[in-house]
């Protein structure tokens, strides 16, 4: 009787335990939600890395774009007189008020716009099946300030492989008669050769940054109604400027309708020229250059990628770093405004 007893307790200890197809079944279920929680928690994670990278991007593009908006919409001429150049006699209207270029030594990249491989070459083939060759220009213009007479310039720095580091400098232009000799010097000549010539060519440890990762720069001039100025477009200007527009060999170029401006007499107020870019091969961008007077707008384009995209990048044999910026589109945020000017002239 006890036997049977004791047997009976041991058969229902027996039928509370697990048997191991039960803890197979168990361990195999408890691994899914493991897995598929760690899933969700990773894409979150990766979720949140993207919006910190856009918003690191959003500050420093935006910053950046504020800052030069706010600088250019100051910019004003100085006031100095007319100059004439003693080796082609040319008038200018007064000193240097702006100046933007191509930066020389920097190599914008060919960025894809289609999953398409990039050739090597990025000939006009690839621009037409959806390729864009970015630009990378500097500026330098004057402004009034608290302190005096301001030049400022913004640059790309950095940018051999075609992404650097958006920086700027700025000296006080201010010129200040110590003596009764100077009252008859050139002011223009010294200003332009004192003040601006030196700040648009100075060398790049003497810029400060502001925002990594610009892969793209350019600022292109508009007159009053709202029309591209460049070298190699005409238009008719009631306001009568004289815009000088020259190839890539300094030629003035002729345009063939006569009745296109008055801007052919008096002192020269802009220069327009035709950019070659050394490192592209390419000459279908402006040289502008503005004396005595100011166009009506300026539209301002900057590109920035995002900072995991730049250290992988850095990280990357020098070789392989423009091959693999080149298909980054989706990571570059592209910043534009356009930016009145309140004193033309």
């Amino acid at each position: 009787m006890s036997s049977r007893h004791h047997n009976a307790r041991l058969w229902a200890r027996r039928s509370q335990a697990f048997t191991l197809l039960e803890l197979m079944v168990a361990v195999s279920v408890m691994t899914l939600i493991i897995y598929v929680l760690y899933a969700l928690f990773d894409q979150t994670q990766m979720a949140l890395r993207k919006n910190a990278a856009q918003v690191d991007v959003n500050e420093g593009g935006r910053t950046a774009m504020e800052m030069i908006v706010r600088e250019l919409s100051q910019m004003e001429v100085s006031g100095y007189p007319a100059i004439t150049d003693v080796q082609t006699l040319l008038t200018y209207s007064g000193s240097k008020s702006f100046l933007s270029r191509i930066t020389p030594g920097n190599k914008a990249l060919l960025l894809a716009y289609q999953s398409d491989a990039l050739t090597p070459e990025g000939d006009e083939e690839d621009r037409a099946q959806g390729f864009r060759t970015n630009i990378l220009q500097d500026f330098t213009f004057t402004s009034r300030g608290d302190s005096g007479f301001l030049v400022t310039s913004y640059r790309v720095v950095g940018a051999t492989n075609g992404i650097g580091t958006l920086m700027r400098y700025r000296i006080n232009g201010t010129m200040r008669i110590t003596g009764p000799g100077q009252a008859i010097t050139n002011k223009t000549a010294v200003f332009n050769s004192t003040f601006f010539d030196p700040t648009a060519n100075a060398h790049g440890d003497l810029f400060e940054p502001i925002t990594d990762g610009v892969i793209h720069l350019r600022i292109s001039p508009y007159d009053q109604f709202g029309r591209p100025l460049g070298y190699d477009r005409k238009f008719k200007d009631p306001l009568g400027l004289n815009l000088l527009r020259l190839n890539m060999a300094g030629q003035q170029l002729q345009f063939p309708d006569p009745t296109d401006g008055s801007d052919d007499k008096g002192p020269i107020d802009g220069k327009l020229k035709q950019d070659y870019d050394e490192q592209n091969k390419t000459a279908d961008q402006t040289k502008a250059e503005f004396y005595g007077v100011l166009p009506s707008y300026f539209d301002v384009e900057m590109a920035v990628v995002e900072p995991q995209i730049v250290k992988q990048m850095r990280a990357l044999p020098t070789a392989f770093q423009a091959n693999f910026l080149g298909r980054q589109i989706g990571k570059v945020t592209l910043f534009r405004q356009r930016v009145p000017i309140r004193d033309m002239k």
